[in-house]
């Protein structure tokens, strides 16, 4: 009897034995797992990673701004691009979204934070995700831009003068037209060289500064030099329809750019290098000047012969009548469109007249991708529905109504 008892005790703490070790597995099995899900989360929560485009794909991608990134995004230039956001995402380990639907307007200055969502789930299921947020800043850094129509400015004594006639445009990529700060001093009652200044600024304080030179000389025809020395060369670029006039140096040589010109050149315009003839105070030129008949029944002023029939004339006038202007063959300044001769403005005109005597030396040339050591001028423009759109603007003449 006693040894039955022991037996059913035994057999009862070794059911206990096995129920504690099962309890005891079960305990270490969840731990485990718990471990284990949690290491998987932890591991799939750093693995969440993005990369965004550097400063030379997002310039590269947006041409209507320009980039400069941050530790924590970037600023773009104000521009013209709307920029997805989403579209500054390179790669990335897992799935990004965007909080909200906001756009980058590089047009509306300003900061724009954008936060982006990192998630995806981790072998066991469970999703993981972070944020990100990126501040994008729209600035305006770019300063104003002053259009000026020459370098240089000829004036004859006694002509009235606007400092601003010379300016074709003074604008912001953000505050749109702006006005100039002018300083000049010109004088046009003596003959000297002066010089015009012009300041704009922005609403952001961004500037720029820029002057041009202005020449008041008097008025004269020119005349060969006795002693065979000229003091200019000139230089047609047929391709670029520019002229550049070269001073001689100390040397001789003609290297110093001193002057730019607008022009029209056509396709009998020849290339290689000619000099000047007949001097318009001729016999030759006299009982027409300043006016001087030209092929299709037009006329133009202040011919001076280079090669040939080959001239610097004005743009042709219908008749020999300063307010009777082919004012649409004005426009093509700066264009191919002349049957030879080289088209120039009538203020240039005057001074060809009176700086290219008999004998200048002029050399033709193409060069389409550079026009000259001083840029190509920008060519004042008529409005054909003007009423003053028959005289060239240019013109110095009192009667011209441009001048009024």
């Amino acid at each position: 009897m006693e040894r039955k008892k022991h037996s059913v005790y035994i057999a009862r703490r070794i059911v206990a034995l096995v129920i504690l070790l099962f309890m005891i597995g079960g305990i270490i099995t969840a731990v485990t797992g718990s471990v284990r899900r949690k290491r998987a989360n932890r591991e799939a929560e750093e693995s969440l990673s993005v990369s965004f485009l550097d400063e030379e794909q997002v310039n590269s991608r947006f041409k209507g701004t320009s980039f400069r990134s941050t530790q924590n995004g970037g600023s773009f230039e104000y521009g013209t691009e709307v920029i997805d956001p989403a579209a500054l995402v390179v790669s990335h380990t897992c799935n990004v979204s965007v909080d909200g639907d906001r756009k980058i307007d590089t047009s509306v200055s300003g900061d724009y934070e954008i936060t982006y969502r990192l998630y995806k789930t981790d072998r066991y299921g469970k999703e993981v995700s972070k944020e990100i947020t990126a501040v994008y800043t729209v600035t305006d850094t770019a300063p104003p831009d002053i259009r000026i129509a020459a370098p240089t400015v000829t004036l004859f004594t006694g002509e009235s003068f606007d400092p601003m006639s010379n300016v074709i445009s003074c604008t912001d990529p953000v505050d749109g037209e702006l006005s100039c700060k002018v300083e000049s001093n010109v004088d046009t009652s003596e003959e000297g060289s002066y010089t015009v200044k012009l300041t704009a600024a922005d609403k952001s304080g961004n500037e720029t500064v820029t002057s041009y030179a202005v020449d008041v000389e008097e008025f004269a025809l020119s005349e060969t030099p006795s002693d065979g020395v000229y003091t200019y060369a000139y230089k047609v670029n047929r391709a670029a329809n520019t002229v550049t006039v070269y001073k001689r140096d100390s040397n001789g040589e003609y290297t110093i750019p001193y002057k730019a010109m607008v022009c029209s050149t056509g396709d009998d315009t020849p290339v290689g290098t000619y000099y000047t003839y007949d001097d318009p105070s001729s016999s030759n030129w006299a009982p027409y000047y300043p006016w001087w008949p030209l092929y299709g029944d037009v006329y133009g002023m202040y011919a001076t012969g280079i090669v040939g029939s080959i001239l610097f004339h004005s743009v042709p006038y219908y008749s020999p009548d300063p307010g009777d202007l082919e004012y649409e063959e004005y426009n093509k300044l700066g264009t191919s469109a002349s049957a030879g001769c080289v088209r120039l403005s009538v203020r240039d005109m005057l001074w060809v007249v009176s700086h290219c005597p008999e004998g200048t030396m002029v050399t033709f040339y193409d060069d389409a991708d550079d026009p000259g050591p001083l840029g190509k001028p920008e060519p004042l423009r008529i409005d054909v529905s003007s009423p003053n759109r028959g005289w060239d603007p240019t013109d110095p003449d009192p009667d011209n109504p441009w001048n009024q």
